[in-house]
């Protein structure tokens, strides 16, 4: 395979990933906006843009006029991660990305993919955000999820196991990884109450992960940090759960380097085998003291992940020539 159709279905995964977690942040946030306290949807919006690595659009730069803004203004700061094709992160920036990237692979796509991905771009691009709005807050990201993933399970039908399937399904799950750090790191640091009382919910957390129902099934009733941040790092069975994307990641990069899984191990089976070990040599699940500092184990994570990636673009995007893709 061409580097640059490597890059290309790399790419195609990572920025699929990247448009439904913002819909999945903002599922989280608009579903709250009936009934739940103008603080505590403050609360929810910085949690949504800090997730995103996003500044509130326009946000006033006085404290207080700034979080009136956050409190008020529910529809501008949706429309700015929904709409607003200036903003790189925004959903239609995103899709727009994954289509382009498609665009550039056709031969190598399958038709059924490269529709239903294409439709999925147009429907977005075409929906008026006010129209959708007055139908409910939450129905234009609930249908774009719907959209992803039906993308998700065209892939799934109608691309063949090869080369190509695998770079889609390591930029998806390098995309993930980095997020789900992200997501985790950032909650656990604004989670414990600040001098208002406000709190965020280790339920919340969970539902945005979609793993819920598994951890009142397979955990407690009772809902723990530690335990909650355990449950999400390190269960495999999660789909949103580091560790599944650790061993997803590991994966794709034994089909795509299989010489590379032996020792010596390449860099990026090396990076992807160091942050697994680290997942298991996280601290037990009792519960810390309520001032303890978040896990270090983040940190390394994040710091981690952006080397993930590079490595992946040094070995099998930008390589030497000379060198050629591993067979």
């Amino acid at each position: 395979m061409l580097a640059r159709m490597a890059a290309n279905f790399y790419w195609l995964g990572r920025y699929a990933e990247r448009t439904e977690n913002t819909a999945r942040l903002l599922e989280y946030q608009l579903t709250r906006l009936v009934d739940t306290d103008a603080d505590e949807l403050a609360l929810g919006w910085r949690v949504v843009y800090r997730a995103l690595s996003q500044s509130p659009p326009h946000a006033p730069a006085d404290v207080d006029e700034a979080e009136a803004f956050l409190i008020a203004d529910a529809y501008t700061l949706t429309g700015g991660l929904v709409e607003d094709t200036t903003n790189p992160a925004s959903m239609i920036s995103c899709w727009g990305m994954a289509r382009e990237n498609a665009r550039e692979i056709r031969p190598r796509l399958p038709l059924r993919v490269w529709v239903c991905l294409n439709q999925g771009f147009l429907w977005l691009q075409e929906t008026e955000f006010a129209d959708a709005w007055g139908k409910g807050p939450a129905a234009l990201v609930n249908q774009a999820i719907d959209r992803l993933r039906l993308l998700a399970g065209v892939v799934d039908a109608n691309m063949a196991r090869d080369d190509a399937w695998r770079f889609l399904e390591l930029g998806r799950y390098v995309e993930r990884l980095q997020q789900q750090v992200v997501l985790l790191d950032m909650w656990d640091r604004i989670a414990r109450p600040d001098g208002d009382g406000l709190v965020l919910s280790w339920a919340d957390l969970l539902r945005v992960c979609g793993a819920f129902e598994p951890y009142r099934r397979d955990r407690s009733l009772t809902l723990r940090r530690k335990s909650v941040l355990g449950f999400l790092m390190r269960n495999p069975e999660v789909s949103r759960s580091v560790r599944y994307a650790t061993d997803r990641i590991e994966s794709a990069l034994r089909g795509i380097d299989p010489a590379g899984g032996r020792p010596p191990l390449a860099p990026p089976h090396r990076m992807v085998l160091r942050m697994a070990a680290a997942l298991e040599l996280d601290p037990g699940e009792e519960e810390p003291p309520p001032d303890a500092a978040p896990a270090e184990v983040f940190e390394s994570l994040t710091r981690d992940g952006r080397t993930l990636h590079s490595l992946i673009q040094d070995s099998y995007v930008d390589y030497p020539v000379a060198a050629g893709l591993p067979s």
